[in-house]
């Protein structure tokens, strides 16, 4: 609970103990009770004081009809304002403390409701004569604890910035079904809001769950194949002559399909074709080696088994890395060598000039010596 609606609650009740206190008060009682709790300072709830039955006893048929209007006055005070008092005949005349407790309260609507809260609404709304008597009202209001605002005159129209109201109105019963329906759609558009960002849960949390299956699957049959490569040449080696027959010849030079590095890994798996002089081999689908004078072994690519591509590939992606790591390597060499011959450079210039001074010290101080 707010503690400007509890503060408001005990103010009062002791106007509740005493609507309470008897059950058989008389209607003149009860009129003097609501007139006493309208006009106390610190009452700006009466709900409470409404429900109890001391007060409810003056809507009964036998009620003398001076007092019966005490019962509209306090409902008035409890969630109406200044224009429906005006717009309601034969209600009991306002005491000048009860008077500024309506204004006050009336003031409280009109803040929730008009944004911005111009002085002519104000003054229309609260039949207020002139600017003095409105600011005079703010002013109370603000130090009641009631707004929290800043009065702006010099503006066009002048206004009044109401930066929060204290929650002090009464709910008129007529409005609770209207608050059900706004509460029952809003709940229901948060309802919605609540499942769509569930079902973006779930397809976030099944689409990675598929990404990481499908990694995994990839990374098994990258393993499959790279262990299996052999198995699959024992396989394609029981295939017999037309197995045999199949293959053609494919040229893994530095001019070839595959590039340099590619045919340095085909002849590291296959075990020949070296590159030095003299040795140069070529090898035959049909088996064993043969000089022919050049770099080469050759194999059909269309034979080629797809554990050896992905292999080469792999091997192929290597030898990049490798590449670019020796260059990075031999750039930093490069550059410690350059500091270090410049750093030689400068200490042999350094040692010259020490030279140079010690002879042309060593002149001067001979020359010295023979004058005298």
């Amino acid at each position: 609970m707010d503690q400007s609606q509890k503060q408001a609650l005990e103010a009062l009740q002791p106007f509740i103990h005493l609507a309470n206190s008897s059950t058989t008060h008389s209607a003149r009682f009860v009129a003097n009770i609501i007139t006493n709790a309208t006009s106390a300072p610190n009452t700006f709830v009466f709900a409470e004081l409404l429900e109890t039955q001391a007060v409810q006893s003056l809507a009964r048929p036998d009620t003398p009809e001076e007092y019966r209007s005490y019962l509209k006055l306090l409902e008035i005070f409890a969630w109406g304002s200044w224009e429906e008092y005006h717009a309601t005949p034969n209600l009991p005349a306002l005491s000048e403390a009860q008077a500024l407790k309506l204004r006050l309260l009336s003031l409280l609507a009109l803040s929730t409701t008009h944004n911005p809260l111009t002085y002519p609404i104000v003054m229309k709304s609260l039949s207020l004569k002139d600017h003095v008597e409105l600011e005079s009202l703010v002013t109370k209001a603000i130090y009641s604890s009631l707004i929290t605002a800043r009065l702006s005159p010099t503006t066009t129209p002048p206004t009044i910035n109401v930066i929060s109201v204290a929650p002090l109105r009464d709910v008129r019963p007529q409005a609770v079904g209207g608050m059900i329906s706004i509460l029952t759609e809003w709940h229901e558009r948060c309802q919605k809001a609540v499942e769509g960002i569930e079902t973006e849960i779930n397809t976030i949390k099944a689409d990675a769950a598929k990404r990481r299956a499908m990694e995994k699957d990839r990374a098994y049959r990258f393993e499959k194949s790279e262990g299996g490569w052999h198995g699959d040449d024992d396989k394609e080696g029981e295939g017999g002559t037309a197995s045999k027959e199949s293959r053609s010849r494919m040229s893994f030079s530095k001019e070839g399909s595959l590039g340099g590095t590619a045919a340095n890994a085909a002849r590291r798996l296959f075990g020949g074709g070296s590159s030095s002089k003299g040795n140069k081999r070529e090898f035959h689908a049909t088996g064993g080696y043969s000089g022919n004078g050049q770099d080469s072994m050759e194999v059909d690519p269309s034979t080629l088994p797809r554990s050896m591509k992905v292999k080469l590939e792999a091997q192929n992606m290597h030898e990049k890395k490798e590449r670019k790591k020796e260059k990075k390597r031999k750039g930093k060499e490069k550059e410690r060598k350059k500091k270090k011959k410049k750093k030689r450079i400068l200490k042999r210039e350094s040692e010259q000039e020490g030279k140079i001074r010690a002879t042309t010290r060593f002149w001067r101080h001979g020359k010295g010596e023979r004058r005298k």
